[in-house]
């Protein structure tokens, strides 16, 4: 594989880290990447995990676990090499938990991988200096680059090929429904908040009810609609993450199930959707109605000194289809926002359960010893 940057500088710095440069963008950075052959297996003070930790970027790290070998001979050589093994695997588990960090944090173990990046979408270290301290007392030399098309390409290209033909920190499957999960509660309380601020009043003070006047968009309520069918999967996602062993995790996943198939998604989408109550009181518009009104019922008699008179006529009309159109969603309105509420306390009921389960559920894969 052959990238071409421009902006590079060569760095080789003794007694310090060659990529501090780069750990100087992490609070600001968005994403950070990095991949590496080891890290410090000192447990109690690590700089450069205390960098990760002072940021909210989206974080993907992948190591390597040296001294851990495809197999293990049964004399004591080999012996001895699975005990090593064994260890370096638990302090690297230790160490990349994601419960240890801030944001989204997903780390990889590539039994393979020799490489060394470290980057920020504004910049990249790409040399022998691995992510550990002791890398500040070797001789170690790269390049820093700042050439944004150069590094979105190195992440896409590259980056992301050797994540895909990594162990994932979590069992495949339950990681993949933990990010499910947390990527639904993000949408759905962004469709929470827009509700409660262009929909929603609580001008009567007891409890929320729809506005007079909404301000809610259809792009807003199409999104709304496409995130209630994604919502719909999750009880096959949940399916995925059986696990054969553990009765008491298949109880709790099958609860989760159950709460999840009581919602009444289906009626949610029809609120929303064209021709739903909240699709039409968003979608209605006081101008076409009437002008649509005067043209077809008082084009003829609206003349001379009796514009006025037709005019008011239908403008009466237009506010008495608003007020029909208004009526039929401000009787659903406690319903609908009260679903969209169980909603998110369903998803954050099912977050605290892929919590509480991390633990259990370490790619086995990860420690072969």
């Amino acid at each position: 594989m052959e990238l071409s940057f421009t902006g590079g500088r060569f760095v080789s710095n003794r007694g310090e880290l060659n990529y501090k440069e780069v750990l100087e963008h992490f609070p600001n950075a968005s994403i950070i990447r990095i991949i590496t052959y080891n890290i410090s297996r000192n447990q109690r003070q690590d700089k450069l995990f205390e960098a990760l930790r002072d940021t909210d970027a989206e974080i993907q790290l992948i190591t390597n676990v040296p001294s851990r070998m495809e197999e293990y001979f049964d004399n004591e050589a080999g012996r001895s090499m699975r005990k090593t093994a064994r260890r370096n695997i638990q302090i690297y588990i230790a160490k990349l938990n994601p419960e240890n960090f801030s944001g989204n944090f997903l780390p990889y173990f590539n039994v393979h991988n020799h490489a060394k990046i470290i980057g920020t979408e504004d910049i990249v270290y790409i040399g022998s200096a691995n992510f550990s301290n002791e890398s500040a007392d070797n001789i170690e030399t790269g390049i820093l680059i700042e050439d944004r098309d150069f590094i979105s390409k190195l992440y896409s290209e590259f980056f992301d090929k050797v994540a895909s033909e990594s162990l994932s920190y979590l069992d495949d499957n339950f990681n993949a429904f933990h990010l499910f999960l947390l990527s639904l509660y993000a949408k759905f309380e962004h469709h929470y908040n827009i509700l409660l601020r262009d929909v929603y009043t609580d001008y009567q003070r007891t409890r929320l009810v729809a506005a007079d006047t909404i301000f809610i968009d259809t792009d807003e309520l199409g999104n709304i609609y496409r995130d209630l069918e994604e919502l719909e999967d999750v009880s096959s996602a949940a399916e995925d993450c059986y696990d054969e062993e553990n009765e008491q995790f298949n109880s709790e996943l099958e609860d989760l199930k159950d709460e999840f198939e009581s919602l009444d998604i289906e009626g949610l989408k029809e609120t929303v959707s064209e021709d739903g109550a909240l699709y039409n009181l968003a979608t209605f518009d006081g101008h076409d109605k009437f002008d649509e009104i005067m043209q077809s019922k008082y084009a003829y008699l609206a003349i001379d000194d009796m514009t006025d008179y037709y005019s008011e006529k239908a403008l009466q009309e237009v506010s008495e289809m608003y007020d029909d159109v208004h009526r039929t969603f401000f009787d659903q309105g406690d319903e609908f926002l009260e679903g969209m509420d169980y909603i998110l306390k369903a998803l954050k009921v099912a977050i605290d359960f892929t919590e509480r389960w991390k633990a259990s559920r370490i790619n086995p894969d990860i420690d072969n010893t």
